[in-house]
C-alpha cells in the first residue's frame, strides 16, 4: 500500500514537471527560435542598406537614417582630432589593436563622431599609440549610423588621459569628455586618413543571417523534441495507469 501512494505522489510530481515544460519550456524553445529568424531578417536588411548608393549630402544621409540603420555616404567632412578616443579590443587580421575615434565636423558646425578605422596596440598594455592625424576637410566615403550601445563589465569604462582608452562607445560620456554638442551619430569611414590607420573593409562584421536561421532551426527543433517527448511520456504513463488498474 505504501509502495502504491509512493508511485502516486512520484506520478504527481513528474505530471507538475512536465505541465511546467509545456507551459514554459516549449514556448520557450519556440521564441527563442523565433528571435532569431528576426535577427536574421533584420541583418539581412543591414546588409542590403549598406549595398545602397550612398547619399551625397548631409540632409539627404539624415532623412534615410530616419528610416534606416545604415546609410552609406559619400561627402566632405572636417576632420578635428582635437581629441583622440580608442575603443577598446577590437582586432584586425588577428592582430589585437583599438578603433579611433574622433569628432568630425559636417554641415557647418554640426559634431558627429568619426570612426576612422583599427589601429595597432603597443606591445605593452600600459602603453598607448601614437595617433597621429591631420586635421582639415576632405571627401570621404562611409557609413553613417546611430551609436550601438555595448555592455561592458568594466566599473569606468573611460580612462583619463589622452588619447583617452575606453570599452563602449558611450556617447555621454564622450560630450563631457570633448565638452562640445556631439550628435548621436557614427561616420564609419571606409576612406583611409593616417597610414597607421587601418578602415574598415566591411562596416558589419556581426553574424551573417544565414547563422541565425541555422540557430531559429536549432531551437525550433529543441521544441518539437520536447514536444513529442512530452506527449510519448504522458501516453506511456496512461497505459501503465490502465495496466495497473
Amino acid at each position: 500500500m505504501a509502495n502504491t501512494s509512493s508511485k502516486a505522489d512520484s506520478r504527481r510530481r513528474f505530471k507538475r514537471v512536465r505541465l511546467l515544460l509545456w507551459l514554459l519550456g516549449v514556448p520557450l524553445l519556440s521564441s527563442l527560435g523565433a528571435w532569431q529568424l528576426q535577427r536574421a531578417d533584420q541583418k539581412e536588411t543591414w546588409l542590403q542598406q549598406l549595398q545602397d548608393a550612398p547619399a551625397t549630402t548631409v540632409t539627404g544621409a539624415l532623412e534615410r537614417l530616419e528610416h534606416y540603420d545604415w546609410v552609406p555616404v559619400r561627402f566632405e567632412i572636417e576632420l578635428v582630432p582635437i581629441k583622440v578616443f580608442l575603443l577598446d579590443n577590437r582586432t584586425w587580421r588577428g592582430r589585437v589593436g583599438y578603433e579611433v575615434v574622433v569628432p568630425v565636423r559636417v554641415d557647418e558646425g554640426n559634431w558627429w563622431l568619426g570612426s576612422l578605422g583599427w589601429i595597432a596596440a603597443p606591445p605593452r598594455r600600459d602603453q598607448l599609440p601614437d595617433v597621429q592625424l591631420v586635421p582639415g576637410w576632405r571627401m570621404v566615403e562611409g557609413v553613417l549610423s546611430r551609436p550601438f550601445e555595448s555592455v561592458t563589465l568594466a566599473a569606468s569604462q573611460m580612462e583619463a588621459g589622452w588619447p583617452r582608452r575606453m570599452q563602449s562607445m558611450d556617447l555621454q560620456q564622450i560630450r563631457e569628455a570633448l565638452a562640445v554638442p556631439v550628435e548621436p551619430l557614427v561616420l564609419h569611414l571606409k576612406t583611409a586618413v593616417s597610414e597607421m590607420i587601418m578602415p574598415r573593409e566591411n562596416i558589419y562584421t556581426g553574424v551573417e543571417p544565414q547563422r541565425h536561421i541555422g540557430y531559429a532551426v536549432q531551437w525550433f527543433g529543441l521544441a518539437l523534441a520536447l514536444a513529442i517527448w512530452l506527449v510519448w511520456v504522458g501516453r506511456r504513463e496512461r497505459r501503465e495507469v490502465s495496466h495497473e488498474q
